[in-house]
């Protein structure tokens, strides 16, 4: 029951936000503890994706948004430029186990079989040989293409203001606490931690971060996001909440249980980089105790005790370190 009612929900979220923002051309975020949602408006198609993106995209999430838009078809076509008849340099296999390594011009035939062609003077003028060879026999005179990814709508009517949402996992966010403990007062600060794994910087218009009842999974598990992250990231960058060119976290919103923060302006997050943005600091009231855990093996126990907190906030906590 739950999952069908966060199913819809999600719906309707996605929904509501391409109509609020049909008017804004740039990029819209939902990020949330493992992944985020991507909602950006359509120029024109195809759109196109590098491997790298793509390998970060679940592409089962790919929809077409709109006002009255009707998908009736949608395709995702990987293409390479091709090599075939391009001009190489080849290892020439008498100079395999010799010291003085020889090299021949070639022309490539068929990338995949790795099939060239030379023109042997030595044995014959007129005579094509037609070879195969390794890999790392192929010396290439431009530097080999990756795959790109295309992904193509039709769609009804066809100049209606349409927008493209997926999920991609390599940006997501958690809460980060700082508790500072006084004598006299004690402070609580709580900041976003945004993770971009990405290689490229992501140029941000509109974003917001989820909390509370979302379990959104994703099929890469290449990547994966834990607390350890945090304490050595490739770059890191904490946004001062006293400078006015920084963009800050607004209270939350909350709906069924999901809390909803705003960014309050576009910011660019660079590649593989922690981003560190001031949300609140709430009135909290710490209570401090001894805790006791005991375990019992056959006849004897063990057990220690250690030092907790149990803290009282006006303000709802989202999980975080």
């Amino acid at each position: 029951m739950f999952i069908s009612s966060l199913r819809i929900f999600v719906v309707f979220l996605l929904s509501f936000v391409c109509v609020k923002s049909r008017d804004q051309q740039g990029l819209i975020v939902r990020i949330y503890s493992n992944l985020a949602e991507i909602i950006q408006p359509i120029d024109k198609l195809p759109l196109e994706f590098t491997t790298e993106d793509w390998y970060n995209i679940r592409s089962d999430s790919i929809t077409l948004l709109g006002e009255n838009v009707n998908v009736t078809s949608q395709s995702i076509t990987e293409k390479k430029n091709s090599l075939n008849g391009a001009q190489v340099y080849v290892r020439s296999p008498v100079s395999v186990d010799k010291s003085a390594v020889m090299f021949v011009k070639a022309i490539l035939i068929d990338e995949n079989r790795n099939l060239v062609k030379i023109q042997d003077q030595s044995v014959s003028e007129k005579e094509v040989l037609y070879f195969t060879v390794n890999t790392q026999d192929i010396f290439y005179l431009e530097k080999p293409s990756d795959s790109k990814f295309y992904v193509d709508f039709t769609y009804t009517p066809p100049n209606s203001k349409a927008y493209v949402s997926y999920l991609r996992t390599n940006l997501k966010w958690q809460t980060q606490y700082q508790l500072n403990l006084y004598p006299d007062k004690n402070d609580l600060i709580v900041m976003a931690n945004i993770r971009y794994d990405g290689k490229s910087s992501l140029s941000i218009d509109k974003a917001e971060l989820f909390s509370g009842d979302t379990n959104l999974r994703s099929q890469n598990q290449q990547y994966s996001y834990n607390d350890d992250m945090v304490a050595a990231p490739l770059s890191y960058v904490r946004a001062s909440a006293m400078s006015y060119s920084m963009p800050t976290v607004e209270p939350s919103k909350e709906l069924g249980g999901i809390h909803i923060f705003a960014i309050d302006k576009p910011f660019v997050i660079d590649a593989q980089t922690n981003y560190l943005l001031p949300m609140f600091r709430p009135q909290v009231k710490v209570e401090r105790y001894d805790s006791i855990s005991k375990s019992f093996t056959g006849t004897s126990s063990s057990g220690k005790a250690q030092r907790s907190y149990r803290l009282k906030s006006n303000r709802y906590l989202s999980q975080g370190k």
